[in-house]
């Protein structure tokens, strides 16, 4: 399996208080192409900042990050936007979805942005829709829809520019048992269907074992986890 992304001695700090807080200390990973991978731990130690931080949303203090070789640290915000838009997608726990437009507006929206033409993006995100099972809700505004479903809608979205890597952080944390079970047979179908590496944040262990690798984040390093 070849090598997608590659950390070496990341390390990331906040400031609490009167001293900085370590979050991520010295911390190595490597990821390879259509690898899944759960990152399990405690509340508060860093999952989201790690996660973020492979998805170059947060910048780390010391180390580097590889993308197929290529160190992307030293990269500018606007270098970074335009390799972030093309090669990750993004699933939150809260959705994010734009509360005014419709299911197929919203998993538009990152194509538009990409300038991609309308048709375009209008058959893309249609084709999505119909792929995570909402091709009859279409044009329902997420207040129309189901939790499972607006989720459904936020992994159509992330989709939509054809990444290599999704990061899903807490993906089920904010639905139901039944409801988020579907979301992880989703997202393991998306995995294996597309070559997707996947990598998810995750207090839910049935969620964990579902993946090929288990970390658990302690003490700012991974861990082989126990479970």
């Amino acid at each position: 399996m070849s090598v997608l992304v590659e950390i070496s001695g990341l390390s990331k700090s906040y400031a609490g208080g009167e001293r900085r807080v370590d979050v991520l200390r010295n911390l190595d990973l490597s990821l390879g192409r259509g690898e899944r991978l759960a990152i399990t731990g405690e509340s508060g130690v860093g999952k989201s900042t790690l996660l973020y931080t492979i998805g170059t949303l947060e910048r780390p203090d010391r180390g580097t990050l590889r993308y197929e070789g290529h160190d992307v640290t030293g990269w500018n915000d606007d270098e970074l936007s335009r390799f972030r838009n093309r090669t990750i997608g993004f699933i939150f726990q809260f959705h994010h979805l734009l509360p005014d437009f419709n299911a197929l507006e919203n998993v538009m929206m990152p194509a538009l942005i990409a300038r991609w033409d309308q048709a375009r993006a209008r058959r893309s995100a249609g084709e999505l829709l119909e792929t995570v099972g909402l091709a009859e809700r279409l044009g329902h505004r997420p207040g129309e829809l189901s939790g499972g479903e607006q989720q459904r809608v936020a992994i159509a979205r992330s989709l939509i520019l054809e990444p290599r890597l999704m990061l899903a952080d807490e993906p089920t944390g904010n639905l139901d048992p039944a409801t988020g079970g579907e979301i992880e047979d989703l997202l393991c179908e998306l995995n294996e269907t597309r070559g997707l590496a996947l990598v998810v944040t995750t207090h839910n262990r049935q969620l964990a074992r579902r993946m090929s690798r288990q970390l658990e984040l302690r003490d700012g390093r991974l861990f082989p986890s126990a479970d």
